[in-house]
């Protein structure tokens, strides 16, 4: 009898859902967690009542904010219209630019670097090696 921790008895039809689970019972324990740690900064405090909830901070970065929004929007559309590689160069490239937070040549030149190894890294791996398709 022998004992092996990497191997699954599933059948090919069930192998998709195997991640998705993995992931949604980590979500389950962080969120448990979460409310704890929340639960327990409400004990402590003298105060019963909590404090307002706020979704952003006072002063939150709103062209960040909605630049980003607008990009995540864009690139599906772009993916489709492109291809991964060319799409997701270029939504590297500007995202990089945006939380850079200022615009020269030395901005430029690591927002270009970090998306084309970003982009060609992901598309390598899960393209080629793994064999995924990609959009």
């Amino acid at each position: 009898m022998t004992i092996a921790f990497f191997t699954m008895d599933i059948s090919f039809n069930e192998y998709h859902l195997i991640f998705p689970r993995i992931i949604i019972g980590a979500l389950i324990i962080l969120a448990v967690a979460l409310l704890l740690q929340k639960g327990i900064q409400l004990l402590k405090r003298k105060e019963k009542r909590p404090k307002p909830f706020r979704f952003f901070s006072e002063n939150y970065d709103a062209k960040k904010f909605y630049a980003t929004l607008v990009l995540l929007v864009l690139y599906p559309p772009a993916l489709s219209l492109f291809g991964f590689l060319p799409a997701s160069i270029l939504f590297m490239f500007l995202i990089t630019i945006l939380y850079a937070g200022q615009f020269n040549k030395k901005t430029i030149i690591v927002s270009i670097s970090n998306s084309l190894a970003s982009s060609i890294a992901v598309w390598y791996v899960f393209g080629q090696l793994f064999d995924i398709t990609l959009p």
